[in-house]
């Protein structure tokens, strides 16, 4: 088994840390890596990211080529887009879409979606309005962790240890918003897969996905099979860009209300 991952974002978002849970949650499940950092101005909002590649034997690079990666994890979404051309055709982007205007010629957020949301194997999410949620702005980094994690050839017990040993010093409080912030993100994650495995168009997912307000657990079946039901109707992009453009999230049993 072999598994190459891009973990990217900007200065200031968390991405090491993001990685080094990775790192550990692998060690504890007695798997073996290798990582390399790029560490940019991060204190000037540079580019930052590291390349993770995990086995079930040694690793002897930490360097990922291009067309192997099978997933990009990102805290910010023009970083995600980046990286692209390390990915495998089948692989996955697992992006926050908080965009950090920190350069002049920023694209435009319409733009950049465009792009982004023509992925085919896409979870982007508001991890801002999630961290929100889960009890601080500060956990978007374990949002998105929390939605790469399905992917991840390891349990996701694994990763909830590690936040658990990383913030205990920190007290409860801490603790439980990213593990909320983790639970939230794998919902949101597991509930994007079951919606594309199931035929919906993957601009349809991603827009719709990305403004629901997820609970730390996973959506009923139930729901995701509405949810499915609904979003194969002719009008699903325009329902999915509703969805999108609301100043409020909705909520996943949204869709048995009439939306």
């Amino acid at each position: 088994m072999n598994f190459d991952l891009v973990v990217c974002g900007v200065g200031g978002q968390g991405v090491l840390t993001m990685a080094g849970v990775i790192d550990h949650a692998v060690h504890e499940a007695g798997l073996q890596l290798k990582q390399s950092e790029v560490h940019g101005m991060a204190q000037r909002g540079g580019a930052v990211s590291a390349f993770v590649r995990l086995s079930d034997h040694a690793v002897a690079s930490d360097l990922i080529a291009q067309g192997c990666a099978q997933m990009i994890l990102s805290v910010e979404p023009m970083e995600a887009l980046r990286y692209t051309p390390l990915l495998r055709p089948d692989g996955w982007i697992v992006t926050d879409i908080t965009p950090m205007l920190n350069v002049d010629n920023y694209p435009s957020l319409p733009d950049l979606y465009k792009v982004l949301f023509s992925a085919p194997r896409l979870v982007a999410l508001d991890a801002a309005r999630l961290a929100h949620k889960a009890g601080s702005i500060k956990v978007q980094n374990t949002v998105m962790l929390g939605a790469a994690a399905m992917h991840l050839p390891l349990s996701g017990e694994f990763f909830e240890n590690q936040l658990r040993h990383l913030f205990g010093r920190k007290g409860d409080r801490i603790v439980s918003a990213n593990l909320n912030a983790f639970r939230m993100g794998d919902a949101a994650s597991r509930f994007a897969a079951a919606l594309l495995q199931a035929g919906v168009a993957s601009e349809v997912v991603s827009r719709a996905v990305a403004r629901l307000g997820f609970e730390p657990k996973p959506v009923a079946t139930e729901l995701v099979a509405q949810w499915h039901q609904r979003l194969m109707q002719p009008d699903a992009a325009a329902i999915a860009a509703k969805i999108f453009a609301a100043e409020e999230a909705y909520t996943p049993d949204a869709v048995t209300q009439g939306l």
